[in-house]
């Protein structure tokens, strides 16, 4: 953990200084799985908090994602994120059980586009994967293929999909590097250092980092 607090719930999201054109991008879209897999929109109202925060609250994702918070910051978090175009959380499902909360992300709106030159349409991803055992193997590389396809499917002004897990976090880098993503160095951000990775549509649009 890193013992950073925020009172705010999107504290990652730039909100001044932005060009025009970054602003205009719509949220990112809910990519359309096939079976077995699934994503939907977490209802703030219903049961999803429960169940988010619960998985916070597990030790490798205490450490991951810092975020172990009650259930009526939980809320109050997704309420923030479906009202704006910045962020959407997803529950992702295999065979119908509750797996994963992901987020996706316009990169260019969010504090990783201090570390390499982003393109409007970026998409940062974030992943939680509730059980410890299917970290950096199972789930994760199985779905990964798949689901990359999906949000380059469904946005097709999106090249490049980033991301940005802990420099610590080997089961997540093993991972991504396992599947191919391009590792783009280590960054210091706000609450902690982050390696930055990121798959691209075709090699012409690896990214370049800031230095």
């Amino acid at each position: 953990m890193t013992g950073f607090e925020s009172t705010d719930l999107l504290y990652r999201q730039i909100r001044t200084g932005l060009p025009a054109d970054v602003l205009a991008v719509p949220a990112p879209p809910v990519p359309q799985l096939g079976d077995p897999y699934e994503v939907r929109i977490p209802d703030p109202d219903g049961p999803d908090p429960e169940v988010i925060a619960d998985w916070m609250q597990r030790p490798h994702l205490v450490e991951a994602w810092d975020s172990a918070w009650p259930v009526p910051r939980w809320r109050d978090y997704l309420r923030a994120q479906l009202a704006g175009s910045y962020s959407v959380p997803l529950i992702y499902t295999q065979l119908g059980v509750g797996s994963a909360y992901v987020e996706l992300y316009r990169a260019a709106q969010d504090s990783i586009a201090r570390c390499y030159y982003a393109d409007p349409h970026d998409i940062g991803v974030h992943i939680a994967i509730a059980d410890d055992d299917n970290t950096g193997r199972g789930l994760g590389p199985a779905a990964f293929a798949p689901g990359v396809l999906a949000v380059f499917r469904d946005d097709p002004q999106c090249n490049r999909i980033m991301y940005d897990p802990d420099h610590r976090n080997a089961s997540a880098r093993r991972a991504l590097e396992s599947v191919g993503a391009t590792f783009l160095g280590e960054h210091e951000t706000a609450n902690r250092r982050r390696a930055l990775y990121a798959t691209v549509r075709a090699p012409e649009f690896v990214p370049t980092a800031r230095t």
